[in-house]
């Protein structure tokens, strides 16, 4: 048996991508469906039965007490995350858990990714960075303390893992964790992940604690299979923006009246297509911060591939045009 596993509370967006990603997972799926149930966490349960009526979903409800519980003395953020995964293996002790963010839809069919799941082997999205390597990529940003701080953590500290004492070491590679599968043989490491975390960003006070806790204990005892052939992920602010006016588009009064059939139906076909306009988005991205640090082969190559994805929107033509009227007025 396998849990579906999705964490949603907060603004009204947020709920819009959780409702979209529940409903990929049904309308790609052609498994045994009863083989596998939706736990969705969330702080207002009624918002989604309308949306996923029909469905095997179990609601755990998210009241603030409890969420403040769960993100711990630091009240970080992403430790709820932790939390409830530890949750649904103390409810079903012998059933797998495939988690996935709210910013994740499905794009193929989740039994493949499900079959992945064994007592050797578990799920993250897919690898990022080597952390030897993350204080040039986060000092982009303004953020190199935070990786500074971890490596030089990382040089001294010793973890409890899977009862004998571990070290992480900075060749080691940071996973993204908006897809996570766990199998239920695996289940007892929840808890020394948490101890990691809560380590980490004691320490660091680095956002993305929990990514990195949960990288480096399941590639210390796991095989680590990435889920990126089955999913979309949006985490960019871009690709959000761009997902919410989608959303809210699709997810009105008149949905919910649609079969669970006909719901299912349309959902499939967006995820396709959606997928193409992220994915053709992102590359834009790159392509304007390849030509704002005057890389102009990497920012030609990165709008030639997303041309291929889905047209230039008319935000990626207006910041062209405007960065070639600079260049010009600066060489007049």
């Amino acid at each position: 048996m396998k849990n579906f596993v999705v964490l949603s509370y907060g603004h009204r967006a947020e709920h819009h991508r959780a409702v979209f990603a529940v409903l990929s997972f049904w309308a790609w799926y052609r498994g045994d469906r009863a083989e596998v149930q939706t736990m969705l966490y969330t702080d207002n349960p009624d918002y989604f039965r309308p949306y996923l009526a029909g469905l095997p979903v179990q609601y755990e409800l998210l009241t603030p007490a409890r969420l403040s519980q769960m993100k711990g003395a630091a009240q970080y953020l992403h430790r709820v995350k932790a939390i409830i995964l530890e949750h649904v293996f103390a409810v079903f002790p012998t059933h797998d858990a495939l988690y996935t963010d709210t910013d994740t839809f499905f794009t193929a069919d989740p039994a493949g990714l499900l079959a992945r799941l064994t007592s050797g082997t578990s799920l993250m999205h897919q690898p990022e960075y080597r952390l030897q390597d993350a204080v040039p990529v986060f000092a982009a940003f303004g953020q190199q303390q935070y990786p500074e701080r971890l490596l030089k953590l990382l040089e001294s500290a010793v973890f409890q893992v899977a009862g004998q004492p571990t070290r992480f070491y900075s060749r080691q590679v940071a996973w993204n964790s908006g897809v996570l599968g766990i199998s239920h043989q695996q289940a007892p490491l929840l808890s020394d992940i948490r101890q990691v975390m809560d380590t980490f960003f004691e320490r660091t006070a680095w956002f993305v604690s929990e990514q990195l806790a949960f990288s480096l204990v399941l590639q210390n005892q796991t095989r680590l299979v990435g889920a990126q052939p089955f999913v979309c992920h949006y985490w960019g602010r871009r690709q959000k923006r761009l997902m919410d006016e989608r959303l809210s588009g699709l997810l009105h009064e008149r949905f919910t009246r649609l079969s669970l059939t006909e719901r299912l139906q349309c959902v499939q076909q967006l995820t396709l297509q959606w997928q193409r306009q992220v994915e053709a988005d992102r590359l834009q991205e790159g392509s304007l911060y390849a030509f704002a640090n005057r890389q102009p082969r990497a920012g030609i190559k990165y709008a030639l591939k997303s041309l291929f994805k889905a047209p230039f929107s008319p935000y990626f033509v207006r910041r062209l045009l405007a960065m070639g009227r600079r260049k010009l007025y600066r060489t007049a």
